[in-house]
């Protein structure tokens, strides 16, 4: 990865750290922040992705309009383009910009951020050891959410790219659900 992109990259991860360590329910004439606790699950066909994460909420107190920035580690499997299940990890970084009430309709974009920080270290046939660098898995989306109270509920499409030196993941269009608490 380019000295660019980490800059971008640390950029985003400290205006999550600062908004998360703001006052959950800050408000002012400027805006509000909230953050809340969320469990997602996606899938298409027998491929899913379940995670668990935090996400903090920044919008403006009168148009309702914000971005939320958040982070959620979680367990995949998908089917690989030559017919193999694979299974890893993924500690994914997002962001969504929209308009966020009691109904909330928005676009979000997201990365794997253990692909995006550390270079990875693979072995061949040999065990010789070799860096190379591996496409970072992202995903592009749009949802609509309905919240009640300290409870949401998130209805999402997201167009994947998964993907390793080694094998392409066959599906790339994910649809699920998000389920969040709001503190």
């Amino acid at each position: 990865m380019n000295k660019l992109n980490k800059v971008g990259l640390l950029v985003l991860l400290s205006c999550f750290s600062q908004s998360a360590m703001s006052d959950g329910n800050h408000s002012s004439s400027y805006g509000s922040s909230s953050t809340r606790i969320i469990y997602s699950h996606e899938s298409n066909g027998a491929d899913y992705l379940s995670s668990v994460g935090i996400a903090t909420l920044l919008k403006d107190s009168e148009s309702k309009f914000g971005i939320e920035l958040g982070t959620s580690l979680g367990n995949a499997e998908v089917i690989s383009t030559d017919g193999y299940l694979e299974d890893y990890v993924a500690w994914e970084g997002n962001m969504r910009v929209g308009y966020f009430s009691n109904i909330s309709v928005f676009v979000e974009a997201g990365f794997d951020l253990t692909e995006a920080i550390f270079e990875d270290e693979r072995y061949d046939d040999h065990h010789d050891d070799y860096l190379y660098h591996d496409d970072i898995d992202a995903y592009v989306g749009f949802g609509i959410g309905v919240s009640a109270g300290p409870f949401q509920i998130d209805g999402f499409v997201r167009n994947r790219e998964i993907d390793s030196l080694y094998w392409e993941a066959q599906s790339e269009v994910f649809s699920g659900v998000q389920f969040s608490l709001k503190f």
